[in-house]
């Protein structure tokens, strides 16, 4: 976490400084993410990758084997093991694994230091931080070749797309990077130990799209990485003034937040490249990389995912096992996302389960007057060039309020119809209300929630200004 007293001194610093501040940080993440035994760990992973079915349910098995044993050292899990007969020397580990119940973020949380094992050496370890999508963040401790094998797995993904540690990208992304009362450009700041321009998020506007743009053009990059709320923002502009895209890049990659359909339409039209992402999360306990092919593959040598059936409705619950970070075990944790998954396999020939899609948060749902969810709602918003961005708003099961960013060429008959593609998916009995507004308010991380709920079982973290 960034002290708020260094966050102001930065925004009080001429843009040279920041350009330095940007940088030293940027070397700093560099040289934890990617120092000590990285190449070693970036090359087994690819190795991996090659494995055979076979090979790869014995490595599996192998690592799940070692994580139990040192989670064994952690008071939480001597004891829970004991609750649940868990024998952590048995020849099948998943059947041991089974015998467990799912771990909530509350029950982390509780347990705190109990969960760390006393076999592993203190001067090994990083704190780390999410930023708490449900409600709340999470702090942590992890070993420091975990996280470099985190983002091993990251890179591996990012070269299947040809994407190399040298090439510079653009990224889009929650940090104000930028004072946010700056009104002129540049709205971009430069990580040059990273290769990366790092753009604002809180000053894409219509009257700012050509600056964004030409700075990309300028600099020629071939590659895009950031939220897909503020890539999408950025895309519909374009659209809507018919903005071209510079003709350097070559690929956009999302993470961090739920890629709608909807998003991804506007970011492949307004940009003409394709879009890939990638699922991951700072625990560590599920990672999910699309392919060159379009197809969602979960990373089995990471972590031990599994996919739990919704008691309600259609999906599935993300539950996962972070064998890669012997410093904090959460095993059988659930992440709060939902995903659907695919009867198919991908002709690329990779290795993992494939997945249809992520869904999001079960926060992402909407309740009707009966109590029955409704999800991936994104649809409502498919086909309208006309709005920038859209939001929606349940203060209670009666309404729903689609809060909607408008484009040039929004108007009554667009208004109507979109009323009536919601009306579709919501049905009859919910009131619904469309409301006009400049921005959509982000959360304290930058991240834009797709459903906000004041309904109380639904509640996540609440946008600020």
């Amino acid at each position: 976490m960034v002290d708020d007293r260094l966050i102001t001194l930065y925004h009080r610093s001429p843009q040279p400084l920041q350009h330095l501040g940007v940088s030293a940080k940027g070397w700093q993440l560099k040289r934890r993410r990617r120092g000590g035994m990285f190449e070693d760990l970036l090359k087994e992973v690819k190795e991996r990758s090659e494995y055979s079915q076979a090979k790869l349910d014995t490595y599996r098995q192998q690592r799940l084997k070692q994580f139990l044993q040192t989670a064994w050292d952690s008071p939480f899990w001597r004891n829970r093991f004991d609750q649940h007969d868990v024998d952590i020397t048995a020849e099948e580990p998943f059947d041991e694994l089974s015998k467990l119940p799912i771990l909530t973020k509350q029950d982390v949380k509780e347990a705190d230091l109990a969960l760390r094992p006393e076999s592993v050496s203190s001067d090994d370890l990083l704190s780390c931080h999410t930023s708490g999508t449900t409600g709340s963040g999470l702090t942590f401790v992890q070993t420091k070749q975990s996280l470099r094998e985190q983002w091993a797995i990251w890179w591996r993904y990012r070269n299947w797309h040809g994407i190399e540690r040298d090439t510079w990208h653009g990224y889009f992304g929650g940090i104000p990077i930028v004072p946010i009362e700056e009104s002129n450009p540049p709205f971009w700041r430069v990580n040059y130990p990273g290769r990366q321009v790092m753009f604002s998020s809180y000053h894409i506007k219509p009257e700012t799209i050509h600056s964004y743009v030409d700075e990309i053009g300028d600099r020629e990059l071939k590659w895009l990485h950031g939220y897909p709320s503020a890539l999408s923002l950025l895309a519909n502009s374009m659209l809507d003034q018919k903005v071209s895209a510079p003709s350097s890049l070559q690929i956009v990659t999302i993470g961090a937040e739920t890629l709608f359909d909807h998003q991804r339409e506007a970011i492949e039209r307004a940009f003409d490249v394709p879009v890939r992402q990638h699922y991951g999360l700072e625990e560590a306990v599920a990672n999910i990389s699309e392919c060159p092919e379009g197809n969602l593959h979960v990373d089995e040598d990471f972590a031990h995912v599994e996919f739990v059936p919704l008691e309600e409705g259609d999906g599935y619950r993300i539950v996962g096992t972070n064998w890669t970070n012997p410093a904090f075990p959460l095993i059988r944790y659930d992440t709060g996302d939902i995903a659907m998954l695919s009867e198919d396999g991908c002709s690329c020939g990779r290795n993992g389960r494939v997945v249809e899609s992520i869904l999001g948060r079960r926060d992402d749902y909407v309740v009707l007057p009966n109590g029955a969810r409704v999800g991936r709602l994104d649809h409502i918003f498919k086909d309208f060039e006309s709005i920038r961005e859209a939001q929606i708003y349940q203060p209670d099961r009666s309404q729903v309020v689609l809060r909607v960013v408008p484009g040039d060429t929004f108007d009554d008959d667009v208004e109507a119809k979109l009323r009536e593609k919601a009306r579709t998916r919501l049905g009859e009995e919910i009131a619904i209300e469309i409301s006009h507004v400049e921005e959509i308010e982000r959360t304290d991380s930058g991240k834009m929630k797709f459903v906000v709920s004041d309904i109380a079982a639904m509640q996540i973290e609440k946008p600020s200004t």
